[in-house]
Order: structure tokens, then C-alpha cells, then sequence
């Protein structure tokens, strides 16, 4: 559905993609993480053909995107970072502009009710509240059938049942073009690390218009930051000089535990290692020799927040 290799484009001095390479496959939700600044707009925008790229090659559905995109262009949907929608039309009429451009579109009414903006029909899309709008733009983006799906930051502006209702759409595009024995796909940016990990069926991590890794978010997880963390209280740290690091060092001799943290005076403890049931097998065991009170536990397992942040660093920074 797409091919990327090499794909370059500088500003000036400023090289946004520099040197990308990556695919997206039939069936496939495929998502850009990246900090500010990493270069996913703009790999977005050559992809949909709003920008030209300076090297490289990218081909979308077949089509090399330096040779123009409009024998492709009602195969795809896109929904924009910032949405350019006609603020003085009617939500309705804007559903029916977009169905003419489509050979075969698909029913507005419908797609105005799976967003929940049918009673806004007769409303101007500036009327609209910031949700309403990212909502009435992924109906739009639905309105040709896409086989291709673009989505800039698209839950930015929605709630969590707008963000699941998104979720579900996409997937449901994909799934049913399955059932359908028609190839479909979607590429989607997002600093979401629950939208990554929930909705993609794979994430290429990007920096300084890079690629840093690329995989499905549990393979990530496990190559990169494999472990997890067990946090509880426990009366273990109560010394009578009331030192924690005292019990602190207790557990740091249990078997088992790469990082031990305490704090609250020692009363609450974090327990970090590569694998998550041997670390519990550990606890358990010393508890019962010893029988130190384990109370509140808890259980993390390392995300793909914890890749991100190891591949990218933790500074802040901006576009």
C-alpha cells in the first residue's frame, strides 16, 4: 500500500525526513511516533501528495507520489492535523460535496449517525465544537470507501469516547475491507501511546526525521524495554532509627530484582526487572520467610512509553 525508501526533505538548513525507509502492508494500522519536530507531518503530507519530496521515493497505492496522485486520489482518505473545513457550509451539504467526488461513495446519513452528528445536519460546520469537527472530518475521510487511510494526529481534539469511537472506525475500515477481499490500510500519526498500542498493528518510531525502530508494539516492548515493576507497601522499611533504605537494602538482596526504589519513609516500595513472574515467585517466597506485610501491590508491565522515552530521550523539545 505504501513503499518508502530514502525519503528526504530539508526547510532551509532544517532536514525534516532524513533518509526514511519503511512499508505499510495490506491490512495493516501502521503508526508514526515521534517528538515534535521528528518529521511525521511532513512524511504524512508527501504521502498524500501535498508535498514534494527533495530524494528518495515513495510510491502510495502503486503510484510514485513525484508523478502526482490523482489517478489514486478517491482510493484515499485523509483527515488533516489541522483541519481546513468550510466553515460557512451545513454539515449536511459538506457530506454531500464530498460524496460527488467519489465514484462510489458511501451513504452521508449513515456516516453522519456512526459519529454522532446527525442532529447537526442543519448546523454550520464553524459552529461546531473542536471534537465535533474531528469527528465530522473522519466522516468525510470515510466518505469515498478509502483503501487508504491518513490520520495526522487525529484524536487530539476528542474525548475518550470520541477516541474510541475513532478506534473502532479505523479498525472497522480495515477489517471489513478483509471480509470484503479488498486491501485496505491506514497510517496514522500520534503522540498517543495508548492509541499506538492499542490500535496499531505496527509503529515505527521516528526522530530528527529518522527511523529509529520499527515493529508491532509488543515486539518493541520486548527488545527494547523488556520488564516490568511491582509497587506495594510494606512495613519492612521500619527500622527504629526509621530508615528506610534499611529495608530498602533487604530487598535489594532478594533474588530477582534489578532496581529496588523506596520511598515514603520506606513504608512503599518499587521492585523493577526484566520478567515480571519470576519477580513475583521472589517476593512471594520472601514474604512468607520472613512475613513482612505486602499491601496495595500493584503491577506494570514496561510500555511502549518506556521504548519511546529510551529511543528518543526525555527532553523536551519543539517543532
Amino acid at each position: 500500500m505504501i513503499e518508502v525508501q530514502e525519503l528526504r526533505k530539508s526547510y532551509g538548513k532544517t532536514m525534516a525526513v532524513d533518509g526514511l525507509s519503511f512499508r505499510v502492508g495490506a491490512g495493516e494500522i501502521v503508526g508514526l511516533l515521534g517528538p515534535n519536530g521528528a518529521g511525521k507531518t511532513t512524511t504524512m503530507e508527501i504521502l498524500e501528495g501535498l508535498r514534494r519530496p527533495d530524494g528518495g521515493t515513495a510510491i502510495v497505492l502503486g503510484r510514485d507520489v513525484l508523478k502526482g496522485l490523482d489517478p489514486v486520489r478517491t482510493r484515499m482518505g485523509v483527515v488533516l492535523q489541522t483541519g481546513a473545513l468550510l466553515e460557512r457550509a451545513k454539515v449536511g451539504e459538506l457530506m454531500k460535496l464530498y460524496a460527488l467526488m467519489y465514484p462510489k461513495p458511501r451513504d452521508g446519513k449513515a456516516l453522519l449517525d456512526r459519529v454522532g452528528l446527525t442532529d447537526k445536519k442543519d448546523a454550520l460546520v464553524g459552529g461546531l465544537s473542536g471534537g465535533q469537527k474531528q469527528r465530522l472530518a473522519m466522516a468525510l475521510a470515510l466518505t469515498g470507501d478509502p483503501d487508504l487511510l491518513f490520520l495526522d494526529e487525529p484524536t487530539a481534539n476528542l474525548d475518550p469516547q470520541g477516541r474510541a469511537l475513532l478506534w473502532d472506525m479505523v479498525r472497522e475500515l480495515v477489517v471489513e475491507g478483509r471480509a470484503q477481499g479488498r486491501q485496505k490500510a491506514a497510517l496514522l500519526t500520534t503522540h498517543s501511546m495508548e492509541e499506538a498500542q492499542s490500535l496499531c498493528t505496527r509503529v515505527a518510531i521516528v526522530d530528527g526525521g529518522k527511523l529509529l525502530a520499527m515493529d508491532t508494539p509488543s515486539a518493541l516492548i520486548n527488545a527494547i524495554c523488556p520488564g516490568a515493576h511491582i509497587t506495594f507497601e510494606t512495613d519492612m522499611g521500619e527500622t527504629e532509627a526509621g530508615d528506610g533504605e534499611a529495608g530498602a537494602a533487604d530487598f535489594a538482596r532478594i533474588e530477582g530484582f534489578e532496581a529496588v526504589e523506596p520511598w515514603a519513609g520506606g513504608r512503599r516500595v518499587r521492585l523493577s526487572g526484566s520478567r515480571l513472574e519470576p519477580m513475583l515467585a521472589s517476593l512471594m517466597a520472601a514474604q512468607a520467610a520472613r512475613g513482612f506485610a505486602i499491601g496495595n501491590l500493584s503491577v506494570e508491565r514496561n510500555s511502549l512509553a518506556d521504548v519511546f522515552l529510551k529511543l528518543t530521550g526525555r527532553e523536551l523539545r519543539d517543532a
